[in-house]
């Protein structure tokens, strides 16, 4: 089946993680988000009204599998689709998958840059897509990155990426933005539980904001001069 005939829903998930290792130290999923700019609903580990937990979550996953809607998402098939695996005991078939980093547009841009890989920001900005839903956390994480307990435990981390022969600035650099990134969303997902799971709160905008521009960054892939991943092209 062509992918433009195909609906497409955007997944998105976000994880308990205060280390360096995007998925080793992931402790568990806290919340999965599904949706368009239209339209988001956010499920969450600790909720109490059944409908927004990540039982509902798994319920609804299987239910649009089996309805053939694609999942898309950045870094989905690294991300998203292993963990939902692994904590969920939740698997996305193969054919469900549309990894928004396999688009031409992302790997011209990565060619064009020289890194090895982008982060979601990147490729937003060049495509003019906003990401003003960050700005209070990333708020959040540099004040975080000057407490003493933090700057302890990066390095202590960043001993460890050493060791794999990455040099040692570098190294640093990584594990504190890792680790302080980890806190901040931890501490206002903390402060969501507590509000019931308030949409005005810096978590829920955090979360969902990163559904509604995946959603716009999926939609200027698929223009003409941003071809299609040939996996999924016919």
């Amino acid at each position: 089946m062509a992918q433009n005939v195909r609906k497409t829903v955007i997944i998105d998930i976000k994880t308990e993680n205060t280390g360096a290792d995007a998925m080793a130290d992931s402790k568990r999923i806290i919340s999965v988000q599904i949706g368009d700019p239209a339209k988001q609903d956010l499920y969450y580990a600790d909720a109490n009204v059944g409908e927004r937990s990540l039982f509902q979550a798994a319920i609804r996953i299987r239910m649009l599998i089996a309805q053939g809607y694609l999942f898309a998402g950045y870094n989905l098939k690294e991300f998203e689709v292993p963990l939902l695996r692994r904590f969920l005991a939740l698997p996305i078939p193969g054919a469900n998958v549309l990894d928004l980093r396999d688009f031409d547009g992302v790997k011209r841009l990565q060619q064009k840059t020289g890194k090895a890989s982008l982060e979601l920001e990147e490729v937003c900005r060049e495509y003019g897509i906003p990401v003003e839903h960050k700005r209070q956390m990333d708020e959040k994480v540099e004040a975080l990155k000057k407490k003493p307990e933090i700057l302890a435990q990066a390095n202590e981390a960043a001993k460890q990426l050493a060791a794999k022969g990455w040099t040692t600035d570098y190294s640093i650099k990584y594990a504190l933005e890792s680790i302080s990134s980890g806190h901040a969303v931890l501490e206002s997902y903390e402060e969501f539980v507590q509000k019931g799971g308030a949409g005005d709160s810096l978590y829920y905008k955090y979360a969902v904001g990163d559904v509604i521009c995946e959603h716009l960054l999926l939609q200027a892939l698929q223009r003409p001069s941003t071809p299609a991943p040939a996996s999924q092209q016919v």
